[in-house]
């Protein structure tokens, strides 16, 4: 076990936990919904530090990232728990799994930041990813090892300035040569407390906006809301202006595949996130418990890439389906081919370094590799 960060003490060794919107309240010797945080003797602790349950090397564009450093590979790691419980979740074995009813051989194996580090670093890797499980429940893992990505030692993470080491709505960073750079592939349901710590260390949020309804979120993800979602990514895009934002919407046959509902959310990118901020809209397959589900229909990811860009979305790309052209970026100036991607091959065609369209030098919002 290793001490939460962020928790509050209450009456009779109860707790509230403050990592996610959830914010449980876990009596003494229980668990919260997530099942990664435990209450033990008044005091919160996370149970997967150091516990790897998934881990390869993937191009950054598996995640998917498409604008933040193209044809990179990215170390990507994830461990066991979520707060939310998506009927649909791909990863459904690791996500549901109750770490406190693991066989030993599954969990007594820790894997120190340090050694993450490396292991990145021996791979080759750009950067590395907290994904396949939700990173929020893994906040104290990730922190660490975000840390020692930027090319601090454990020492000078621990002994940051405050103001460094989060807490405050500015994106202020660490003044040092960036390593490896850093993703959550995240649900976007962690507090402001979390986002807060994570902000300093963080280069790209991944977020699913998964639907504009409530009802969505409540029957097929068990969770309460969809705003604090929405209000998440906004805060980043206001108060970190340096973290790169992309968001993804698996469209599910007859539950967000309404014009409405993909109405919604490509207007509120395009508004509070601004119209270069790429818009993922990907194919549901069977997983879990939604196997009598079908696939999502081509022409509905076609008629959700056509309603992004009526509301102004430059960047819109279909995803899990193959596409002659589905997953290219073109310059939404010039019309260039700017970056060709096929089966996770990409081409960077006509790019310049600042991440603008080297025909006409429109910004295109893309990190090249510096």
């Amino acid at each position: 076990m290793y001490p939460a960060l962020l928790y509050q003490k209450l009456k009779n060794k109860a707790v509230r936990c403050q990592v996610c919107q959830r914010r449980c309240l876990i009596p003494e010797g229980k668990t919260g919904y997530c099942q990664s945080y435990i209450n033990k003797n008044g005091k919160l602790y996370s149970l997967s530090y150091g516990i790897i349950a998934a881990i390869n090397n993937d191009p950054i564009e598996k995640k998917p990232v498409f604008h933040y450093q193209p044809g990179s590979t990215c170390f990507s790691i994830g461990t066991y728990g979520c707060n939310f419980r998506c009927r649909f979740c791909q990863n459904w074995d690791i996500v549901y799994a109750d770490i406190l009813k693991l066989k030993t051989k599954d969990k007594k194996t820790k894997v120190t930041p340090e050694e993450t580090v490396k292991m990145a670093l021996k791979t080759k890797a750009a950067g590395i990813a907290f994904t396949y499980n939700e990173p929020t429940v893994w906040l104290e893992y990730s922190l660490d090892v975000f840390k020692l990505a930027k090319n601090f030692t454990s020492q000078e993470s621990r002994s940051l300035p405050r103001h460094l080491r989060g807490g405050v709505a500015k994106d202020q960073r660490p003044k040092t040569k960036n390593h490896l750079y850093t993703v959550w592939v995240t649900n976007g349901y962690a507090t402001k407390k979390a986002i807060d710590l994570i902000a300093p260390y963080l280069d790209v949020w991944r977020v699913d906006l998964k639907s504009f309804a409530d009802q969505f979120y409540q029957k097929l993800a068990y969770a309460p809301h969809a705003q604090p979602i929405f209000e998440n990514t906004k805060y980043i895009h206001q108060h970190y202006p340096n973290i790169h934002i992309e968001c993804v919407t698996n469209i599910i046959p007859g539950w967000n595949d309404d014009d409405q509902n993909l109405k919604h959310i490509a207007r509120w990118i395009a508004k509070n996130l601004g119209p270069k901020t790429p818009w993922h809209v990907t194919r549901f397959y069977p997983a879990a418990q939604m196997m009598d589900t079908p696939p999502t229909p081509k022409k509905t990811l076609v008629r959700a890439k056509e309603i992004g860009q009526k509301a102004g979305l430059q960047f819109v790309y279909l995803g899990n389906i193959d596409t002659k052209d589905g997953e290219n970026t073109y310059c939404p100036n010039c019309g260039t081919l700017c970056v060709k991607r096929q089966e996770y091959s990409t081409q960077i065609l006509a790019v310049n370094k600042n991440g603008c369209c080297s025909r006409c030098n429109e910004p295109l919002n893309i990190k090249i590799i510096s």
